[in-house]
């Protein structure tokens, strides 16, 4: 699922950004960017994050905090410097010099923003840091929460369709047997064979019939796993036992399919395949 979630650190000399944002991916993918003076960063913020998230591709940044932000620090004796000496050349190259522009001072100020200080040791500040990833996290997650209630909404109702799906081939199903019986009657009649439903090669052609498009155990089984679907979309981490429970379902359906006799049945089927490959990739996004 996706997800946002921002926090800001505030440090001697420096204001910090945690920005963590994630899109979906079946399985848990964490990339960490962060400043050069904390190379151990990126295993710590990995660790927090897989303690809290099981799936999506993560990409977490640790930032310079926008500018005229709390805690911004601005290095004036540079900056001034910096105007001293493009006065300097411009009077080396001849060129005109006017005083200079506020946007000009701005970006000369910016680049030196939080430059005053180097950031301390990470191991120094690690409970400060790892807050404001808690603190980005709780929002990661509820957004992520809220994505997951909408689509939580929309597998009920596909649920709900592959019942009156499973319905429909039961129904059809049912009277197949009968139905083959008299055509099969017909047939030998009109075929000018004299044998009738008590006759005892007909007695097993209708039993073989019978057994092989019994669909009594794949419907049980169906309504087994919908039950279970259900229950699961209401508990936390049930991403990959809902995958497991989408692959079950087009495994009886496709079993139903390959029994079917009857033409409603068939399209039941085809209807219902059509509606899992729906709930499977959504719950590829499910946590």
């Amino acid at each position: 699922m996706t997800g946002f979630g921002r926090a800001e650190i505030d440090l001697p000399g420096a204001r910090l950004a945690v920005e963590l944002a994630t899109v979906n991916q079946k399985n848990l993918q964490v990339s960490v960017h962060g400043p050069d003076a904390w190379p151990t960063l990126e295993s710590a913020a990995t660790g927090w994050i897989r303690a809290r998230l099981q799936r999506g591709k993560v990409t977490a940044r640790v930032t310079q905090a926008a500018a005229g932000g709390p805690g911004t620090t601005w290095d004036l004796e540079s900056t001034r410097l910096q105007l001293v000496e493009l006065e300097r050349l411009a009077q080396a190259l001849g060129a005109p010099w006017t005083p200079p522009s506020l946007e000009l001072v701005l970006k000369l100020a910016e680049s030196r923003r939080g430059q005053a200080g180097a950031l301390p040791e990470l191991a120094a500040v690690e409970t400060i840091v790892q807050a404001a990833f808690a603190l980005a996290l709780d929002q990661l997650v509820a957004m992520r929460a809220r994505e997951g209630a909408a689509l939580a909404a929309d597998l009920r109702a596909r649920l709900g369709l592959l019942a009156g799906f499973v319905q429909t081939m039961e129904a059809s199903e049912q009277g197949a047997v009968a139905r083959h019986r008299e055509a099969l009657l017909r047939r030998l009649k009109e075929a000018g064979l004299d044998l009738d439903v008590s006759d005892e090669r007909v007695l097993k052609e209708l039993a073989f019939f019978a057994e092989r498009c019994d669909i009594t155990e794949e419907i049980v089984r169906l309504r087994s796993h919908l039950a279970q679907f259900e229950a699961e979309l209401g508990q936390a981490n049930a991403g990959r036992k809902l995958d497991f429970l989408v692959q079950e379902l087009l495994r009886e359906v496709n079993t139903i399919g390959s029994k079917a006799a009857e033409i409603p049945t068939t399209r039941a089927v085809l209807e219902a395949k059509t509606e899992i490959e729906r709930i499977r990739e959504q719950v590829q996004n499910l946590e």
